[in-house]
């Protein structure tokens, strides 16, 4: 489907619509999110900054095949950081390329290996892709006219995976400012923590404890979500202990980075079947 995606708030829904439809005669809603029939149809964009290291582990021996229905794009977010520190909005691109290859291994979802960027200041084009990703260590301030646009992204269905970079134990300081922007934008939806009984921890894989601990600061008590009034559907994601830094399969053990990569693809199938 070549057109813009969310050019009004109802055309994410008949898309989905349209993608399970099929799946939907044969499977319930459990195995529907087990089978995670589902894509996201987008244009390509610009390569992401910076340079490429290695990839995941190799692929199952009898993978899933995907389904062509639609291709799902997992774009970065590009956007100013105030703070001169390492790690800005392009840090490790890596991280989202082990996710994309594992997301191809450990599901059917018709998945783009592609990098994009996307920007706040270009409404149209962050609309050809529903799901984005952001990450960042540092503080940093939208201006006016890009907080407007995320604001009129969200409200069409669009989602946005905010993480916060943990570089050497440094703090939560992105966590902390993209957590005052959402609340002070949407003041009529609660920002609140994930309850770790929530199926966006149990919808494909399964994470009794809820939010997955890499690193940080524990007091935080795990992923904060804006919930949308009325639906109680989950509109934006912010996690502060640094589920990137896993998927980049250099800083933990083998196995904490195998649970951060399936956090992931649990945030991008809750995101798909709601």
């Amino acid at each position: 489907m070549a057109r813009t995606i969310l050019e009004h708030p109802g055309d994410l829904a008949d898309w989905k619509h349209q993608v399970l439809r099929d799946v939907r005669r044969h499977l319930d809603r459990r195995e529907l999110l087990k089978a995670a029939m589902v894509g996201a149809a987008a244009l390509a964009g610009p390569a992401l900054l910076g340079r490429w290291a290695r990839r995941a582990s190799a692929a199952p021996d009898d993978p899933p095949k995907p389904v062509k229905t639609g291709t799902f794009f997992f774009p970065r977010l590009m956007f100013h950081v105030k703070d001169d520190t390492g790690d800005q909005w392009n840090t490790d691109p890596i991280g989202d390329a082990v996710l994309r290859k594992r997301l191809a291994e450990l599901t059917n979802i018709n998945v783009s290996q592609d990098p994009v960027v996307v920007k706040l200041a270009e409404l149209d084009h962050l609309c050809r892709y529903p799901f984005v990703f952001a990450t960042s260590e540092g503080y940093f301030k939208l201006p006016d006219d890009e907080e407007a646009n995320l604001k009129e992204f969200l409200m069409r269905g669009g989602f946005l995976h905010a993480d916060d970079c943990v570089l050497n134990q440094t703090g939560d300081r992105f966590f902390q400012d993209y957590v005052k922007m959402i609340r002070r934008l949407f003041p009529e939806h609660e920002l609140k923590t994930i309850p770790k009984n929530h199926e966006l921890y149990h919808c494909y894989f399964d994470f009794p404890d809820g939010a997955l601990f890499l690193q940080g600061d524990k007091s935080l008590q795990g992923d904060a979500g804006l919930f949308e009034k009325g639906t109680g559907r989950i509109m934006t994601l912010c996690s502060p202990w640094d589920y990137h830094c896993g998927w980049t399969c250099m800083f933990f053990t083998k196995e904490l980075n195998e649970q951060a990569i399936r956090m992931g693809i649990n945030i991008i199938i809750y995101y798909l079947t709601h």
